[in-house]
């Protein structure tokens, strides 16, 4: 494969409503999008996006990162497959895997529209037609976590994951609101992003042990894998790994030091989709559980997440790709279809969805 031409689109397109976590506050997509051509005429699209208060970059950094030095480095170049494409990505830029991930998609979109093929047939057996979404709970009061986490199970979701780790006595509180207003039969999960100190975390969890959650995700900063050790062997709920890993080998050091019962893969966080594989074979090898994580990406970035996750045996539970449903538009024609707390996997070549150009102008911004 050689690319041709290449180009970098930072979008912002609004929410519906300001998302609330640990960290910081979204109001708007901070996403870029990648349209590679390749010798053929092939056109393919990949979709990334970051987060300054969790990733430490911003969009414009993003598309710098992109524009100035990853896809200059991939023009004209022959490359066989996709690890070829990483390891001249590599040389070029280190770290800096949300930036990556944009080409990947695209180059694996390329793939499979050449092989007139959708991407899960590329990647894998298809094992299922419809994607288990989860239903979301951001850092609210407890009687709206409470509200909003009833209508979500009342549409179909069968998870809900809550925001925490701002304040521990309220976060308490609104995961026994949510519990109570869905009963035990919804799945719950609690994501800190990196909220909480060991002792605040130890006494919090202990108390939410009560609760019958699925897991607890990164309740500790990045850095304090040791921290996240201790609280897996002194809890009896799970430890989900997320912010504490990037790489597969950031993966291998977590798995060996026992702080990750579960390890949450996303596609722009871990540098796309051939990363990704890595980090979900090294799990299974590990007998560890991996489950299929999102940045609240738009219709191409949540399609090219649902072949992954089709493709991809070992991945357990709801995913947590459900951008779609957080912005008043997208930038697609024929946006991922959501019902009953599933998405339908397209079913055309590539990543299955096709840019609406218009719309692609109407949200693109300049830097």
């Amino acid at each position: 494969m050689k690319i041709v031409s290449g180009e970098v689109i930072p979008i912002s397109i609004p929410l519906n409503k300001p998302f609330v976590i640990a960290s910081g506050k979204l109001t708007n997509s901070n996403h870029v999008l990648v349209r590679l051509i390749d010798e053929r005429g092939i056109v393919g699209w990949g979709e990334t996006t970051t987060f300054m208060e969790v990733y430490g970059y911003d969009q414009k950094n993003l598309f710098n990162v992109l524009n100035d030095y990853l896809i200059p480095a991939i023009i004209a170049v022959e490359f066989g497959n996709p690890e070829d494409l990483h390891r001249r990505l590599d040389r070029v830029v280190p770290h800096n895997q949300m930036a990556k991930a944009g080409i990947d998609l695209a180059v694996y979109d390329l793939i499979a529209k050449a092989a007139r093929l959708p991407l899960w047939a590329v990647l894998g057996e298809k094992r299922l037609n419809h994607i288990p979404l989860i239903g979301v709970v951001d850092i609210c009061p407890p009687e709206s976590a409470s509200s909003s986490a009833a209508e979500q199970a009342a549409k179909g979701f069968q998870t809900i994951k809550i925001k925490i780790g701002r304040d521990s006595s309220a976060d308490i509180r609104r995961v026994e609101a949510v519990r109570k207003a869905i009963g035990d039969g919804i799945r719950l999960r609690v994501d800190g992003n990196c909220g909480y100190d060991r002792d605040t975390a130890f006494r919090v969890f202990t108390k939410m042990d009560d609760y019958g959650l699925e897991w607890i995700e990164q309740p500790l900063p990045a850095w304090d894998l040791e921290g996240m050790a201790l609280l897996a062997r002194r809890l009896l709920t799970p430890i989900a790994m997320d912010e504490s890993i990037y790489t597969v080998h950031d993966a291998k050091r977590c798995i060996a030091m026992g702080a990750a019962d579960v390890v949450n893969i996303k596609i722009p966080k871990c540098g796309g989709i051939f990363h990704c594989r890595e980090i979900a074979a090294l799990c299974e090898a590990s007998g560890v559980a991996c489950f299929l994580g999102g940045c609240l990406e738009t219709s191409p970035g949540m399609a090219a997440a649902m072949h992954f996750y089709a493709a991809t045996p070992n991945i357990i539970s709801a995913t947590e790709i459900q951008g779609v449903l957080f912005y008043v538009d997208d930038v697609v024609v024929n946006p991922i279809h959501v019902a009953n707390g599933f998405a339908v996997l397209p079913d055309t070549s590539g990543l299955g969805v096709t840019i609406d150009e218009e719309k692609v102008a109407r949200y693109r911004i300049d830097f």
